[in-house]
């Protein structure tokens, strides 16, 4: 099993940033953009991954549209077509908070620059809040029938 260096791999994350990161006892750092958007990394060094992870919305809106059930699918099947490290999105069931994580192998961080990684999922973490602040116009029976299943 490949290893890889996460501390040398923090430590460089951290140089680009211009920050010395700090890990909490679980392994936690958490970095905030924008003074409001945190970003937690969880670095896991028993199989030397780290995890993205950020609260999009703290609720699911009320309704969706077809487009964005379809969006978050599409989403969500995306580590399969590429291998991992690439961005998903799920509901916590005892909080009701929309989440995007992504895991971040060690072949995926023996290939791909941390600040590179970080920035895609930033980059769709702000696409994926901005299509959950879209209204819905109107609704479709089909529509409907997602709302009725899923909400």
């Amino acid at each position: 099993m490949l290893k890889i260096d996460l501390k040398k791999v923090l430590a460089e994350f951290g140089e680009n940033l211009g920050l010395e990161l700090a890990f909490d006892d679980d392994g936690v750092c958490v970095l905030t953009l924008d003074e409001e958007t945190p970003i937690a990394i969880r670095a896991m060094e028993e199989n030397s991954s780290l995890t993205l992870s950020s609260a999009i919305r703290e609720e699911l809106p009320q309704s969706l549209n077809l487009a964005q059930v379809e969006h978050l699918l599409a989403l969500a099947l995306d580590p399969m077509e590429r291998g991992g490290a690439s961005p998903v999105v799920g509901r916590d069931a005892e909080s009701g908070l929309v989440i995007m994580y992504m895991v971040l192998t060690p072949s995926v961080l023996d290939k791909t620059p941390l600040a590179k990684s970080f920035e895609a999922f930033e980059t769709t973490r702000r696409a994926v809040a901005t299509m959950l602040d879209e209204q819905v116009e109107a609704s479709s029976p089909i529509d409907d029938h997602f709302t009725r299943m899923w909400v």
